[in-house]
């Protein structure tokens, strides 16, 4: 990917926050990221997440599904009454096919970090926050 690319993904994206209870997976993820630019905090549980989500934002969440404490389903039904909700994107990262969130992109394990790049360059699938839909359909009034 150019580089060009990848500055403008690191701006757009801050702070990614990585949540994933395989060691490897997880340390893989934010190495990949990390060579890359980007400003990486890795956790390994759903609690975890929480609780760092709690204090300090990020612009993008790795969430894996199958954990054990508080498994990516519960995150994710947390994440959507999260008051910073509208600010952050959330990419499922797992090794099951299943539905996901209209809100929330999905990558399959395994997978290259150039795909994730890729992905990260299309649209967020979570609609725009209300409060600027209308003032785009009210003409900013």
């Amino acid at each position: 990917m150019l580089d060009s690319k990848i500055a403008s993904l690191r701006q757009r994206y801050g702070r990614v926050l990585v949540v994933d209870d395989d060691l490897e997976i997880r340390a893989l993820m934010q190495d990949a990221l990390e060579r890359r630019g980007f400003d990486v905090v890795a956790v390994e549980s759903g609690a975890e997440a929480l609780g760092y989500l709690a204090r300090d934002p990020v612009a993008l969440i790795l969430l894996d599904l199958e954990m054990d404490d508080i498994n990516g389903w519960e995150v994710l039904n947390a994440l959507k009454r999260h008051p910073r909700f509208e600010s952050f994107r959330v990419v499922v990262v797992s090794g099951t096919n299943g539905p996901v969130p209209k809100w929330a992109s999905y990558l399959r394990k395994p997978f290259h970090v150039d795909d994730l790049l890729t992905l990260l360059e299309q649209p967020d699938p979570k609609p725009a926050p209300r409060t600027q839909a209308r003032a785009s359909s009210s003409g900013g009034r």
